[in-house]
Order: structure tokens, then C-alpha cells, then sequence
């Protein structure tokens, strides 16, 4: 591993100056089961804190490891997970959607800032190897809205279009709580 210094203080603790290394760059992580595993991303350039130890990586190097990162998980890398999203013909909200998930969630996904889950790695490998398991995802979904929406009916909690009408139903509602099987004199 090659070192030099350079002439910039550490940003960090003020009281070091930061060294150029340009090699082979070995850290860990734990994987889906929690066991601890290392890895190494070969030709990597950043620069470390000769007072503190505090290593800082530029966007590339950051990158890189996130990469090396991704594939020692045996995790889809970023690429991968836009081309599938590509291949459904799918908005990152509209992937967000058929998965379940938040569109900021996928968007993270998606530009690397966040890795999907194990689980959620299956269901995207599923997608890609079977496209048209995005209809059965689709049904789900409808299925389940229509669902909530029937449950929000026979319950009586439809939407409330003027506030007369939610004031007269929470007193109904209150006094149903009060005579009824839950209250305790």
C-alpha cells in the first residue's frame, strides 16, 4: 500500500494531516444471518488521518466500496435493480408501489445510499427471472385495498365529508363505549 502526504489538516480532529493510499482496502460487515464477514476492494485511492486514523473516501471510492459491498453480500447491485425496474417498464414510485415499500426507500435502493433487504432481494431476483409475477404482486395489492376499503365500510368509518357528520358519529360512538361491553362502572 503506497502512501504520501498531503498538505491538507484532517477535517475531522483538526490536529492530523491526511496521507493520500492508493491500495487494497479491506473492511467488514455483517451479513443477513449476522455473522461477520471481510472484504477487500483491490486499487482503491483515499486519503487516512495520520492523529486520528480518520479515513475519508471521495464519491468514487465510496462507490466502490458500496459495490464490493453489495457483491460480497450476494446482493443485486444497483444496476441490476434499475434493470429490472426497466424491464417491468415501472416509475421508481410505481416499483415502489407493486413491492410495498416507501418511493424514497426504492429510490435509495436505486442510487446506492441503502441496501434492499435479503428478502427483498429475492422478491426482485423473482421479478426479474419472472416478469409476470408482477401481476400476481398487482392483485395482491388491489385485494388488500379492497379489503381495508370494505373493512372501513362495515365498520361505519367511511370517509367523513363534513366535520356535523364526524362530531355527530364520535358522540354515537362515545356513548356506545360508555353503555356498552367496555365500560367498567
Amino acid at each position: 500500500m503506497k502512501t504520501r502526504p498531503a498538505s491538507k489538516p484532517c477535517p475531522v480532529c483538526g490536529k492530523g494531516v491526511l496521507h493520500l493510499i492508493a491500495g487494497e482496502f479491506k473492511t467488514h460487515f455483517e451479513d443477513h444471518r449476522g455473522a461477520r464477514r471481510e472484504f477487500v476492494v483491490p486499487d482503491l485511492r483515499y486519503e487516512k488521518c495520520d492523529a486520528c486514523g480518520e479515513e475519508i473516501f471521495d464519491q468514487d471510492a465510496s462507490e466502490r466500496i458500496s459495490d464490493g459491498q453489495r457483491a460480497a453480500m450476494g446482493l443485486l447491485s444497483v444496476d441490476e435493480i434499475r434493470g429490472i425496474r426497466q424491464l417491468l417498464g415501472r416509475t421508481q414510485r410505481e416499483m415502489s408501489e407493486l413491492l410495498g415499500i416507501g418511493e424514497k426507500t426504492y429510490c435509495r435502493w436505486e442510487s446506492g445510499t441503502h441496501f434492499q433487504s435479503e428478502a427483498f432481494d429475492r422478491y426482485l431476483r423473482l421479478l426479474r427471472s419472472e416478469p409476470k409475477a408482477a401481476k400476481v404482486l398487482e392483485r395482491i395489492s388491489n385485494e388488500k385495498s379492497g379489503a381495508q376499503e370494505t373493512a372501513a365500510v362495515n365498520y361505519g368509518f367511511e370517509y367523513l365529508g363534513d366535520i356535523r357528520t364526524y362530531e355527530s358519529l364520535s358522540l354515537q360512538f362515545n356513548e356506545m363505549l360508555q353503555l356498552g361491553p367496555f365500560y367498567r362502572a
